[in-house]
């Protein structure tokens, strides 16, 4: 059939060509700005985690210190005897003890809750702090230790940035804990610019809220910090991506906001990008379609010469293909009369071998009627099973006629006799292991020159051994009958073992075979009874496995 090429002309090109270029454009913007969105959605969490951390560091610093001072025998002996000099010593009015450890307030407490010592706020609306720490032991006496963020009421709350805690309790004791807890220590510190000014440099902007939402897109942790909500959104108005960082504690109760913005600086280079690659990528289609257009006769041209090139191979292959046919017919017919000589050369043999008991009993007057009726039916056995072997070998290229029903039983007598028919020196260990009645499907006679094929090899394997015995073992499943002819020889090579099954492959003299009994048997096996043959070695000799499928 032939290839019909359609003229461009120049209007067509170049609407083609526009439509082109439009469908590739938004398609690349559409593709390149999800990616650019998905590294701007990667970042962002990064930086989020980043500003985290440093909310964290801050919550392990104060932790560590005030850990410190409760394991401290000296604050465990201020809480049992009340002794005023250790305040003195460490937290009196005047001192800074308090700003060098980065602290705003101290609280201590017995196990009553009865404030044993609270330092002052410096900050102008806890002056009065007794609301702060009523606030603190009101909410927090139940609690034994934690770290968290904590909010405190207050009356002004026009700047939101005052009211904003980092919050830690601990349970007094000695130095190595042998001591039971006798009080507690609250210690905070006011989130400050300073903190906003380490996130600062993670985000363009950072400012303190108290906006929630319900619907969130990202949840983070961290450990202290054990439920995070943010809700991310791209803000038009200062062209960033804003996020509304929600801290709440671990009982879930909020604590405090964060808005912070960056500058969507990947998302602008992003389409900066996407428009040079369109540009580059329009003037690369409209210099593809128009060397189209111009060498459109030339292919056209090309194209006859290559269809009456093809023309000329297909006929030549169909006339090798001819060939090859009869060449085929002829292999399959040299290859069936190579396997009826393989099958009829021991039967032959017998024959012989029972004609000359005839002439040795004959001339020793020996030959009486039993003698002569045993030889009679042993020539008839075997006249017998060389037809059948034509009919089986016929059978292999006719497939129409592999599909007899029968139970094991029905040829397994028949294989001894004939084998025995042709070796009688061999003895056969014989374990039926069958308890069903299934029957399988394939070629009856197939599978009795597979078996006598199989038993004559063992018998061949051992014939330098003193005494010849071959194991068949007969077993099965619920699904499958599994067929077991083992020798005492001395084994398969593991060099050849992978190559028994080839066609005109043997180890014997060419008088003894020609290498395709094991090939045939497998053929017969796998081609028409659909099941598998293998071989292999144990300790004693080879074992040749049959499997077939239960009807």
């Amino acid at each position: 059939m032939k290839k019909k090429y359609i003229k461009l002309n120049p209007l067509i090109t170049s609407i083609v060509s526009i439509f082109v270029v439009m469908v590739l454009s938004i398609t690349s913007y559409k593709f390149f700005i999800k990616s650019f969105e998905e590294l701007e959605s990667e970042q962002n969490i990064k930086n989020l985690s980043s500003s985290l951390d440093i909310i964290n560091k801050k919550l392990s610093y104060i932790d560590s210190i005030i850990n410190d001072y409760a394991k401290w025998d000296d604050t465990y002996d201020f809480i049992q005897n009340k002794d005023q000099s250790y305040i003195y010593e460490n937290f009196r009015e005047g001192t800074n003890t308090l700003e060098e450890l980065e602290i705003d307030f101290i609280i201590f407490t017995n196990l009553k809750d009865e404030i044993q010592f609270t330092s002052t706020v410096l900050n102008k609306y806890y002056k009065d702090n007794r609301h702060l720490v009523e606030n603190i032991l009101a909410e927090f006496s139940e609690r034994k230790e934690f770290v968290t963020i904590y909010k405190d009421k207050i009356k002004d709350d026009k700047d939101l940035s005052k009211n904003k805690f980092y919050l830690v309790k601990r349970a007094i004791s000695n130095s190595d804990s042998t001591a039971k807890v006798n009080g507690y220590i609250y210690a905070g510190k006011l989130i400050s610019n300073s903190t906003l000014d380490s996130i600062k440099k993670v985000f363009n902007e950072v400012k303190i809220n108290e906006d929630t939402y319900l619907d969130n897109d990202i949840t983070l942790q961290s450990e202290y910090l054990k439920n995070v909500k943010v809700k991310v959104a791209a803000n038009d108005s200062c062209s960033c991506l804003e996020n509304t960082i929600q801290i709440y504690d671990d009982k879930n109760n909020y604590s405090m906001s964060l808005i912070t913005q960056n500058k969507r600086a990947l998302i602008e280079k992003g389409e900066n990008t996407i428009f040079y690659y369109n540009l580059i990528i329009s003037l690369f289609v409209f210099i593809v379609l128009f060397l189209i257009f111009r060498n459109q006769r030339f292919l056209e041209n090309y194209n006859k010469e290559l269809e009456n090139e093809v023309s000329e191979a297909i006929n030549s292959l169909r006339d090798k293909d001819q060939l090859l046919f009869q060449q085929s017919k002829l292999a399959s017919m040299g290859e069936m009369i190579g396997n009826i000589a393989h099958q009829w050369r021991q039967p032959l043999n017998t024959l012989g071998l029972l004609i000359q008991k005839i002439e040795i009993k004959y001339q020793t007057n020996s030959l009486d009627e039993k003698a002569l009726s045993d030889i009679v039916e042993k020539s008839k056995l075997l006249t017998n099973n060389m037809s059948e072997t034509i009919e089986d070998f016929m059978s292999f290229f006719n497939p129409k006629v592999n599909n007899e029903l029968f139970h094991i039983d029905d040829i397994l007598s028949k294989t001894l006799t004939l084998f025995s028919a042709r070796n009688n020196l061999c003895k056969i260990n014989l374990e039926n292991k069958l308890t069903s009645k299934k029957s399988i499907k394939g070629s009856k006679n197939g599978l009795i020159q597979v078996l006598l094929n199989l038993l004559s090899n063992a018998s061949d394997s051992m014939k330098d051994k003193e005494e010849c015995v071959i194991d068949l073992t007969l077993e099965e499943d619920d699904n499958h009958l599994y067929i077991f002819v083992k020798d005492y020889g001395s084994g398969i090579d593991k060099e050849l073992i992978e190559r028994i099954f080839e066609p005109y492959f043997t180890t014997k003299f060419k008088s003894q075979g020609i290498g395709i009994g094991l090939y045939m048997c497998k053929m017969v096996i796998e081609e028409n009874m659909k099941g598998s043959l293998i071989a292999q070695n144990d300790k004693d000799g080879a074992i040749f496995k049959i499997t077939l499928s239960y009807s």
